[in-house]
């Protein structure tokens, strides 16, 4: 969804001159309208069963709407200006900036005081998570919460490392180095029929696998304060020249059809993978007898290269029945009564440091048997950077557009992403006029 939705924020733009807000409505006797996109439904439809399984009297009615980011933007741009939002709604790390400023949202700091979330505070949250949906211009604010602590970590086939006469397996200290000199001989050993690594960088666009490396090496992707992206300085070019390192070697050329399902691990045709926690139920699926396990992502000079992020659960400012959309979250983010529902059916992690100790999110049957590695990725996790406005789309187009020049061109990598650098301040500039 990402890709597609910064492109459309500015539709969002209308929203803003309307200061209309909501009110506190009933909670016993109420109904609720939740929506969410297409793919979470059923499981949020569970979540609703639930819930009113424990409050009869209480309804949530759970609409779904198109996975398509921009049309996602649009719907909610129209919804606002017809004051028909509904009281609670799917969110995104990378939307939750811009449906603020345009008074989508509901700030949830000063209910969450109040006690609206019963026991839970916001510094029972992990920071980083709940940064997400904290807006730039006002970061006291909180406009969602975020519903699972997702990180990345790597997926292993341990039948193809098998199949390639390679029994070194990933490990916790494992260096970018180990996991591109494994994945070489993987490749190499089978003559291509198995992939080494799926490419990390994909097409360019995965900030989610980009961000943390640049970190890594001591760089940045956006500063706030600054006002200026860092893709095309010293630290970021060490990055990419990682990042771009493996293909044709460890992984497979270059491609831009990021749904070959032939480059993809649950394949079986991939030795190794990047991909986040909500991919584990997928892979089971796809996977069948396949013998594969997770581990914590490699580390560059000894830093953590785990990406995050996460969706939310947002209140509509403008709807009507404030108290009972509290009454649902106060109870979907309990870890006895909403979360526990949530690990089960959606394979959610909670956000929250207890819910990573002492969630069940863990005790599934394997594979993976390793799966508690991702609350460790979770805690380290470096996440999406936001960004004014529509800048985030630029950034992901230059990405993409410096990664084919250098791959497909052989044009410098310095020269390619200082381009790109150059030409995602332009669009931060333009934004702040």
């Amino acid at each position: 969804m990402a890709a597609a939705a910064v492109a459309v924020l500015p539709l969002l733009a209308a929203c803003g001159s309307s200061n209309a807000t909501g009110a506190a409505g009933e909670v016993e006797g109420s109904t609720i309208v939740l929506t969410t996109v297409t793919g979470l439904q059923p499981q949020f439809q569970e979540y609703a069963d639930a819930y009113m399984e424990s409050f009869p009297d209480r309804t949530v009615e759970v609409r779904s709407t198109t996975d398509d980011a921009a049309e996602y933007a649009q719907q909610l741009a129209t919804a606002r200006l017809s004051g028909e939002v509904p009281d609670v709604f799917f969110n995104v790390d990378f939307l939750a900036d811009t449906l603020a400023k345009n008074n989508v949202t509901l700030d949830l700091a000063p209910g969450i005081d109040e006690g609206k979330l019963g026991d839970l505070t916001i510094d029972d949250f992990l920071p980083q998570f709940v940064g997400q949906y904290r807006p730039l211009d006002d970061p006291d604010q909180v406009t969602g919460l975020p519903v699972s602590a997702d990180s990345v970590g790597l997926y292993y086939n341990k039948s193809a490392f098998e199949q390639a006469g390679v029994d070194e397996f990933p490990e916790a200290d494992w260096t970018w180095d180990d996991m591109y000199r494994v994945a070489d001989e993987i490749q190499t050993n089978t003559g291509g029929a198995v992939t080494g690594l799926a490419a990390p960088l994909g097409d360019g666009t995965p900030q989610i696998v980009y961000g943390p490396v640049i970190q890594a090496y001591g760089g940045y992707v956006y500063d706030a304060e600054t006002g200026t992206s860092g893709i095309g300085q010293p630290e970021a070019i060490e990055a990419w020249t990682t990042l771009l390192a493996p293909y044709g070697t460890a992984s497979g050329e270059y491609t831009a059809t990021a749904d070959d399902p032939t480059l993809k691990f649950s394949s079986g045709n991939v030795a190794m993978a990047i991909a986040s926690r909500g991919a584990v139920p997928q892979t089971k699926t796809a996977m069948g007898d396949a013998d594969w396990d997770v581990q914590v992502l490699p580390t560059i000079d000894g830093n953590s290269t785990a990406g995050g992020g996460s969706y939310g659960l947002s209140i509509a400012q403008t709807s009507e029945n404030q108290d009972a959309a509290w009454a649902f979250l106060a109870w979907f983010y309990d870890t006895d009564a909403g979360m526990k529902v949530a690990q089960e059916v959606g394979g959610v992690i909670p956000p929250t440091d207890d819910g990573i100790d002492n969630g069940t999110w863990k005790d599934g049957t394997p594979p993976p048997v390793n799966i508690a590695i991702f609350g460790e990725s979770a805690r380290t996790a470096v996440l999406l950077t936001q960004m004014p406005g529509a800048s985030a789309s630029v950034m992901s187009e230059a990405t993409k557009k410096a990664t084919q020049q250098v791959l497909l061109e052989g044009r410098d990598i310095t020269e390619a992403f200082q381009e790109a650098e150059a030409t995602v301040n332009d669009a931060i500039a333009k934004e702040s006029e």
